[in-house]
């Protein structure tokens, strides 16, 4: 993909027409691919321009000179459409040819990640504990169209865990409802094993949490405002500490006709994690 791409010299505002067969009214993951790759022999130093769905701005595609030739900058975008067709629009603010190198759209058939009163735009996918290179698990393995990336700003405290020997992990239990893929379940981090928890949220308490061997747990999303902190301790009685598999956080981006509020929300998805010590062990 990275190895062409298209380009639009020429307008303002040039649109792709999408017209999904299971029409309004529903949620599409929407993802847009950009890598600049020199084609032009320019060596440009700063390319920028807007990116809408429909009339609603959805971001500014930037910094696509500065990565390694072999990457490409992806924005993503999980939007409820309230018409048959959605159109995703390249718009020339001056600073540089529009272009795209691919562009996703995948029906979120019975996902978790709804919302009528606008959009969310994924701000982070952790696969806390992985290996794999970034991007590397994505769809087909997941059915959601999630890529996951690995967290490099892990404190040293913690340690990666792995079952990569595990093969019979449970995705499809009623408390997996996001439906991790299993490379990302087969590992995390963890200071030690795990037991029965609570999660710290903003400064609220959550839980009591028990984790069975190896059946995911997804905790449901949380709305918040500003700064996002969570932390899990070890209740008084657990013998073992927790472990976190992955975890996601969206922004919720409303609607234009839609009231709004001075400060953005944020909604965590999940804490998404499973127990895969050995109960006989």
């Amino acid at each position: 993909m990275v190895n062409s791409l298209r380009i639009f010299p020429e307008g303002e505002r040039n649109c792709y027409t999408l017209k999904p067969r299971e029409g309004k009214n529903q949620n599409y993951y929407v993802r847009a691919f950009f890598h600049y790759g020199n084609y032009d022999s320019q060596n440009q130093a700063r390319i920028m321009f807007d990116l809408y769905i429909g009339v609603n701005h959805w971001t500014t595609v930037q910094g696509v000179q500065t990565i390694e030739q072999k990457y490409w900058i992806t924005y993503e975008i999980i939007h409820y459409s309230v018409t048959d067709t959605i159109y995703v629009c390249l718009v020339n603010t001056g600073f540089g040819v529009p272009f795209i190198n691919g562009l996703d759209l995948l029906f979120m058939k019975d996902s978790p990640y709804r919302s009528m009163n606008g959009s969310l735009i994924p701000r982070l996918q952790a696969d806390l504990g992985g290996h794999q290179p970034p991007g590397t698990i994505r769809y087909p393995d997941d059915v959601y169209a999630r890529i996951w990336r690995l967290d490099f700003n892990l404190d040293d405290s913690v340690s990666n865990i792995s079952t990569e020997a595990i093969t019979n992990i449970d995705i499809q239990g009623s408390d997996n409802p996001c439906r991790l893929p299993v490379d990302v379940l087969k590992t995390a981090i963890a200071p030690g094993k795990l037991r029965e928890f609570t999660i710290t949220l903003n400064g609220l308490y959550y839980g009591t949490f028990t984790l069975e061997y190896l059946k995911p747990l997804t905790i449901r999303p949380y709305t918040l405002q500003d700064q996002v902190r969570f932390s899990i301790d070890a209740t008084l009685r657990s013998e073992l500490p927790p472990i976190l598999n992955a975890f996601e956080i969206f922004e919720l981006w409303p609607l234009p006709d839609s009231p709004t509020n001075q400060t953005d929300d944020y909604w965590i998805e999940g804490f998404l994690r499973f127990d895969p010590s050995d109960p006989s062990s």
